[in-house]
């Protein structure tokens, strides 16, 4: 019935049993397929066409050179992200010309910047510069280092 040789040490009756006892509780159907008849009657289907959204179909200029990079998901990600309007920051440490370093001993200050787990707040949250946002995580690392500020909750003040 079956033509195995000896796999991997295992006689071939046995597989040849094996497979025909997978066969009988019908785990494993061996029969070969039928094969399905596809429909192409389009005028029937057509109110399950879908459309697809403009945002997904790049828009290009006549005679226009492009790339397939252009058609990628990629590229779309990367107009939205040039496309999207720019987060105003409120630095008040460069509205007045002070540097963030300066607060290392003032932890009632540097707590603003901390959230109540003791985590420094990502940039989007406080506001500031790239530049001054360094400088107060320096500070608050700083301040924690010396003992002025807990490494696990904000400063006392403001746990009430």
């Amino acid at each position: 019935m079956f033509m195995v040789g000896r796999i991997c040490g295992i006689e071939s009756a046995n597989v040849a049993m094996g497979l025909r006892m997978v066969q009988k509780r019908g785990i494993v159907d061996m029969r070969p397929k039928k094969k399905s008849v596809i429909d192409v009657d389009f005028e029937g289907s057509r109110e399950n066409i879908k459309t697809i959204n403009a945002n997904f179909v790049p828009q290009f200029q006549r005679s226009a050179v492009y790339d397939p990079f252009d058609f990628s998901l990629s590229r779309l990600n990367l107009d939205r992200k040039m496309n999207r309007p720019k987060i105003q920051h409120h630095d008040l440490f460069e509205k007045y010309g002070l540097n963030p370093l300066n607060f290392y001993a003032r932890p009632e200050i540097l707590s603003y910047y901390v959230g109540s787990t003791g985590k420094i707040l990502h940039r989007d949250v406080t506001g500031l510069s790239a530049k001054n946002q360094r400088r107060m995580a320096k500070a608050i690392r700083r301040c924690q280092a010396i003992g002025l500020m807990s490494k696990t909750h904000r400063f006392t003040n403001f746990l009430e």
